[in-house]
């Protein structure tokens, strides 16, 4: 139970996981990493091998897979409706081949549409999709749209670390502006044959603080490749939401050097950034990157997240909306504006 009272209701929430039966019963009956095994309280640990990842075994709560307990904290919170993802951050993706992994996402988003079928006016989804077959991800976000209800693709942010990284993913945007998808871009590195992905970095001092700092650049690149050149001009139609505020305020900073006359006049400022939407969620949530966010970005291009699962309250993420120094309306566009009018635009009703 959340130890925070809620003050608001109707929240959207477009930034949360969710781990189903088969996903985890495929990576308990694997014999070397990625794979679960059984906690000193026995609930399941991830020990992880992708690019990014720590040797830290992952705990996985219940808050992970209880539906019906998700369902009471939204209520307990002021949560109306909430967007689910594979956690593309446990970088199951990257350290597997196609061959073992495609399995794995097709029966997860399968298992995503029967949840989003079982609660229609509180879940949304976007599927998993593979970043070692792009060919086979194609086809599968269209499986996702036209037989799942699904509304578009989670992809690890690494996979628009640069051009020559987003490049490889043309195929999939050009379906995905066919069925006017939502894609979300998320913690996590793709496969390592996409070229063009960011190093990876091993610190000897100060680990946790260097690894947030490396993940916020890694969010500033992205943004970077999909607002500093004309990649996206050829999808109109594909929404793009950027987890993390673009790296926890740091693209903010940027955009508002470019518009500074002197040294940083060669950034130049661009309008592609009215195509972004950037959430709250893990180290977006603070309330002065938030404040930053939203006076040089604009309230229109934040939408609220709670990272929930591996967070398991969401009320201290309204709580830092409610605590950053801005109107109250850019605070009701974040909270619930600008998602309901993305899960709108992609058919969702949200029920009264």
């Amino acid at each position: 139970m959340s130890q925070i009272q809620p003050s608001v209701q109707g929240v959207i929430d477009l930034h949360s996981h969710w781990f189903s039966p088969s996903s985890l019963r495929f990576l308990s009956e694997r014999q070397s990493s990625p794979h679960l095994l059984p906690g000193a309280d026995s609930a399941p640990n991830l020990h992880r091998a992708g690019a990014g990842t720590t040797a830290q075994p992952f705990a996985l709560g219940n808050h992970w897979f209880d539906l019906d307990a998700r369902i009471e904290h939204f209520d307990q919170v002021g949560v109306a409706h909430q967007l689910l993802s594979w956690p593309t951050t446990l970088g199951i993706d990257a350290a597997l081949s196609a061959s073992e992994s495609l399995g794995l996402w097709r029966d997860y988003n399968n298992e995503l549409a029967g949840v989003v079928r079982q609660y229609p006016t509180r879940l949304s989804a976007v599927a998993a999709l593979s970043t070692s077959d792009i060919q086979w991800s194609v086809g599968e976000l269209q499986r996702a749209h036209e037989e799942l209800g699904l509304i578009g693709a989670v992809l690890p942010v690494n996979a628009f670390a640069s051009l020559a990284a987003a490049s490889r993913f043309e195929p999939l945007l050009a379906k995905a502006q066919e069925l006017g998808s939502h894609i979300y871009l998320h913690t996590g590195y793709a496969h390592p044959q996409v070229p063009g992905q960011p190093p990876v970095l091993l610190h000897s001092d100060a680990i946790e603080a260097r690894r947030v700092l490396d993940i916020a650049w890694q969010f500033a690149s992205a943004t970077i490749t999909l607002a500093h050149s004309d990649l996206l001009d050829r999808y109109p139609d594909v929404t793009v939401q950027i987890a993390m505020l673009g790296g926890a305020g740091i693209i903010a900073n940027l955009v508002e050097l470019s518009q500074v006359p002197g040294h940083f006049d060669a950034v130049g400022h661009s309008p592609r950034y009215q195509r972004l939407l950037f959430d709250t969620g893990a180290a977006g949530r603070g309330a002065q990157a938030i404040a930053l966010a939203t006076r040089v970005l604009g309230a229109e291009q934040l939408v609220f997240g709670s990272d929930y699962a591996p967070v398991p309250d969401i009320a201290p993420g309204i709580a830092q909306v409610l605590a950053a120094p801005i109107s109250a309306a850019e605070r009701e566009l974040i909270l619930r504006g600008n998602g309901q009018r993305l899960l709108a635009s992609k058919g969702i009703s949200l029920g009264s």
